[in-house]
Order: structure tokens, then sequence, then C-alpha cells
């Protein structure tokens, strides 16, 4: 994980995409918002267009979530990627 000097915010804006899990989502005002749990334990729920620690939440969509990723690597050509979020299903298929 690349180190960006400092120390980090509080809250989701201090989690890094790898340290927030896509838990749920769900329709609010005409748009889906998703439902974060951080590796601090605590639950967020997130807008299109929030900032993390190293990216923005792109979209969100009934079932993933797309976050746009800085990528602090020297050797990488490409300066963000997109990381996708996908909500795992729970149920088992019987």
């Amino acid at each position: 994980l690349a180190a960006i000097s400092g120390p980090r915010p509080k809250g989701l804006k201090g989690l890094g995409t790898g340290e927030v899990t896509l838990k749920g989502t769900m329709a609010s005002k005409g748009a889906y918002v998703a439902i974060l749990q951080g590796s601090d334990s605590r639950t967020y729920v997130v807008r299109a267009g929030e900032k993390l620690y190293d990216g923005q939440v792109r979209s969100i969509t009934a079932d993933s979530m797309v976050i746009l990723q800085q990528v602090n690597d020297p050797l990488s050509k490409e300066t963000q990627r997109e990381v996708r979020k996908v909500l795992r299903q729970t149920e088992e298929a019987k």
C-alpha cells in the first residue's frame, strides 16, 4: 500500500480502498448508496462522489460499487484505476 505522508484523517476519509468491504446497497432519493464496513469495524453509508483515503467512489449499483483509486506506484504508467467491489451473496443455494 502506498504511503501518503502525514497522519490519516478519522473516519471514511482515512480508509483506503483495500480497507473497506461492501456490505450492502440501498436506493435513496433516486440513487444508490453503499453500506461499507471499514477495517476500523465501523459502518459507513456512502454516496457516489465521496472520497476515501486513496480514491473516490465513482458509482454505486444494486450489487456493486466502483472506486477510482489513485495509484502511487512509480513503476506504473497509470495514475488511477477502477476497483470494483461486488456485493457477496450470503444466501446458500438449496
